[in-house]
């Protein structure tokens, strides 16, 4: 079995900060969050270790950069919620918060809890990623002009507002078909596409979300941990004689977890597989918010299973 020496990274904008805990002795360093940086860091881990395990939080962009840069060098890293760590902490009874801390608290979560590995995305599904964020960027602020549009009184505002609109619309409709042109050319990317709108109630905006934020399926063991990864498990509150409501838990993606809402309000009154379910949650006198979320986890099971046999999604399948 291999003997691995846990390394804590902290990440921000300018720097990350690490943290080596060895055989009872401690190595700490501070590097600049850029390419320079990640080779300094590389060869200092070269130095000190000999079969390192780097650790650290979803900081978005800059912790995927140093993630990306380290797994390509056959560096193992892995990238943890952040709230795990904030938990792992307040166990640890940590009273103190400083960034070489907090790299140190990361080698001591790693060390312990052994996370799975990172797995880089592809070229495409980056930017795939950036294209979809930025559709979601220009639409809430289309969003916000049309409300303008709607109070606004004077003329002289409501036309400069109709032209920023319209230039709003061509720009969503050109990145739209920057998605579409960049799934149909990546036949992984063509593919699941294709298996993920076979399920009624899931359009193209919800599939280009999975396909960007979901590395790989194969990451999850089951559809409860796909499930998990986006945030809408049920968590439950029990206590003694006390039996709270189940709510969602809404630790995960939470990008993804509003795309699978949208898709359950429609999958909700169309996907004829999901009608039987959803009139026995409402006769059971559940709320109208708790038929969406289970209609949500019955969403992603059937995503997790369309890509992970790669069969499109059946209605009479037994």
């Amino acid at each position: 079995m291999t003997q691995y020496q846990f390394v804590g990274v902290d990440v921000a904008k300018d720097k990350f900060d690490v943290a080596l805990e060895m055989q009872n002795k401690s190595r700490q360093e501070c590097f600049s969050n850029d390419r320079k940086g990640y080779q300094s860091f590389s060869k200092w881990l070269v130095k000190h270790t000999s079969h390192p395990w780097v650790c650290m939080e979803a900081t978005g962009h800059y912790s995927e950069l140093i993630a990306d840069y380290l797994s390509s060098q056959q560096i193992k890293v892995s990238v943890v919620n952040p709230l795990q760590i904030k938990s792992f902490a307040r166990a640890m009874l940590s009273r103190n918060k400083t960034d070489q801390l907090d790299a140190k608290m990361i080698a001591a979560f790693c060390e312990k809890m052994l996370p799975r590995d990172f797995q880089p995305r592809s070229d495409s599904q980056k930017e795939l990623k950036d294209l979809s964020n930025l559709l979601d960027m220009l639409k809430a602020q289309h969003v916000q002009l049309t409300n303008q549009l709607h109070s606004a009184r004077s003329d002289a505002a409501k036309k400069i507002l109709r032209k920023l609109i319209r230039a709003l619309e061509n720009e969503i409709e050109k990145v739209e078909n920057s998605i579409a042109e960049i799934v149909k050319r990546n036949e992984d990317l063509n593919e699941n596409m294709k298996l993920i709108t076979s399920i009624k109630g899931i359009g193209k905006l919800t599939a280009y979300k999975i396909l960007s934020h979901v590395p790989h399926m194969s990451n999850f063991r089951n559809a409860k941990q796909f499930a998990a990864f986006i945030g809408i498990s049920p968590r439950q509150h029990q206590s003694g004689n006390y039996q709270g409501k189940a709510i969602i838990s809404r630790m995960g993606n939470s990008a993804l977890r509003k795309s699978f809402y949208m898709a359950a309000m429609v999958a909700k009154r169309f996907n004829e597989r999901l009608q039987p379910f959803v009139d026995r949650l409402q006769k059971n006198g559940k709320a109208p918010k708790a038929v969406i979320c289970a209609v949500m986890r019955k969403l992603a099971h059937m995503v997790f299973g369309v890509m992970r046999n790669k069969k499109p999604f059946e209605v009479n399948y037994v």
